[in-house]
């Protein structure tokens, strides 16, 4: 049978009615907590900025979030397998509960800060394992169906967290926006305890946290974040290589260690799935700047309210989820397009944003927004399923829970750079117009180029037979 004839047959009333509903439902419940709750602390982070003060932390409030998601996202196989599924499910929820209720009771932006590094730790661990589940539970001819799915979650994120948390932080404060998600863990939570099993393989249980790595990997991308606040472009740029350097070490440790947290291959330009984790990084850098100034930019700068500056700051995910639910349940042969596709409509969102921005026009800079979307979605979710499929068959969990750390890991180096780059040219002291802005949004275009390059090379790779697994080295 071929993928196009199994995709036909698996549709999301069969996910979400047929054997396997309770992990279905489990992971669309786990996507939406992180979903939400993105939109959520997109939309009153700047109302929480304007209260605490430190617009020069803005950057900071994004890349400790995605900072810590690489760690809890890194360290989740490793979890899994030495305590179980659903334990380690149950207390990333409660940690996730804490993170939202120290953001909302946050008196300065330091703290805040720290809840959001606690945010950042419980949701990659969340989002880790829901990848996980999914190429466990469905089967791999399946993934395009579910991903698809779960774009239903991230619309409905993106229509509903951008509107809860601008009525919530208009009508009584942004911090009440800030806990609102915490009944949504608890079910989450309860979800876990009823529909998944206690313990789990235990294989990996004498091996120790992989902490080394997780210090050099971690260490990195803060010293990125250290780096936007460079008072000097060559001493960031000196931290930055040093950020660079950092990361080399922690994944080349990985590739030696008796349990890596990443596929031994990744380092090779010749390995399909490791060329995938690769571009699922880089799309996500390429575009930080939009997640990171856009609704900034719409309530500062354009002055909007702050609920409509998150709907225009939602543009982008909203084109990103309805594109993949239309999608979904293409062939190899239209998906190989669309691999390649999608990388260069994100480029060219955001060379028109550069410009949009700068010339304060709202409907060329709604257009390259949607751009950005859509070129992710349309790629992202065959990009997921070719790279788990083409995996060896040991490094299954290993690939799989890779890839939202390959994403976070991009977003906060992406958040960061932009940083840099806003700071570098005068935000917001010394220049308070868009124009920093509108230099991290074109050089963001500009890192959009590699993974439309590494996209082709990926394409290619995998069209002929994209689910034959590869031979572990």
């Amino acid at each position: 049978m071929t993928q196009a004839a199994a995709q036909t047959k698996i549709g999301w009333r069969d996910l979400l009615l047929g054997p396997k509903k309770a992990a279905v439902w489990t992971i669309c419940l786990g996507v939406a907590l992180h979903a939400f709750n993105w939109f959520v602390i997109n939309t009153i982070t700047p109302s929480a900025v304007l209260e605490l003060g430190r617009a020069d932390l803005l950057s900071w409030v994004t890349a400790f979030y995605l900072v810590f998601s690489i760690v809890g996202s890194s360290g989740a196989a490793f979890l899994k397998a030495r305590l179980g599924l659903r334990p380690v499910l149950i207390g990333s929820s409660l940690i996730a509960v804490v993170g939202s209720l120290i953001i909302a009771a946050a008196p300065n932006m330091e703290i805040l800060l720290a809840g959001r590094i606690v945010q950042g730790f419980a949701e990659g661990i969340v989002m880790a394992l829901c990848y996980v589940i999914a190429a466990d539970a469905v089967g791999e001819d399946a993934l395009p169906s579910l991903f698809g799915l779960l774009a239903v979650v991230w619309a409905t994120a993106t229509i509903g967290g951008p509107i809860l948390g601008g009525v919530l932080a208009y009508l009584v404060s942004w911090r009440i926006a800030a806990a609102a998600l915490v009944p949504l863990a608890i079910i989450f939570l309860v979800l876990a305890l009823i529909v998944l099993p206690a313990r789990g393989n235990r294989s990996d249980a004498g091996r120790g946290w992989p902490l080394l790595r997780l210090i050099f990997l971690t260490g990195g991308s803060l010293a990125v974040c250290i780096a936007s606040e460079s008072k000097t472009p060559m001493l960031a740029t000196i931290i930055v290589l040093a950020a660079l350097a950092a990361l080399w070490i922690g994944l080349r440790l990985d590739r030696r260690a008796r349990s890596p947290l990443f596929p031994a291959r990744l380092l090779s330009s010749r390995s399909a799935s490791s060329l995938g984790l690769w571009i699922i990084g880089l799309m996500p850098l390429a575009e930080a700047a939009v997640f990171l100034f856009i609704p900034f930019i719409a309530q500062v700068h354009l002055g909007m309210s702050v609920m409509h500056a998150g709907q225009i700051g939602s543009i982008t995910a909203l084109g990103w989820s309805f594109s993949a639910m239309i999608v979904a349940r293409l062939d190899d042969k239209q998906a190989t397009r669309l691999i390649i596709v999608g990388p260069i409509l994100l480029t060219i969102g955001m060379f028109m944003l550069a410009w949009a921005i700068d010339a304060g026009n709202l409907p060329v800079m709604m257009t390259g927004l949607a751009l950005c979307g859509v070129g992710f979605g349309i790629s992202n979710g065959f990009i997921c399923q070719r790279t788990i499929a083409t995996s060896a068959t040991a490094e299954r969990d290993v690939t799989s829970g890779a890839i939202p750390t390959f994403e976070g890991l991009g977003a906060a180096l992406g958040a960061a750079f932009a940083g840099i780059i806003a700071t570098s040219t005068g935000f917001p002291d010394l220049d308070p117009s868009t124009r920093p802005m509108v230099w991290a949004f074109l050089i963001g275009g500009l890192l959009g180029l590699p993974a439309m390059l590494a996209a082709i090379r990926f394409a290619r790779q995998t069209s002929a037979a994209p689910l034959a697994p590869q031979l572990a080295e």
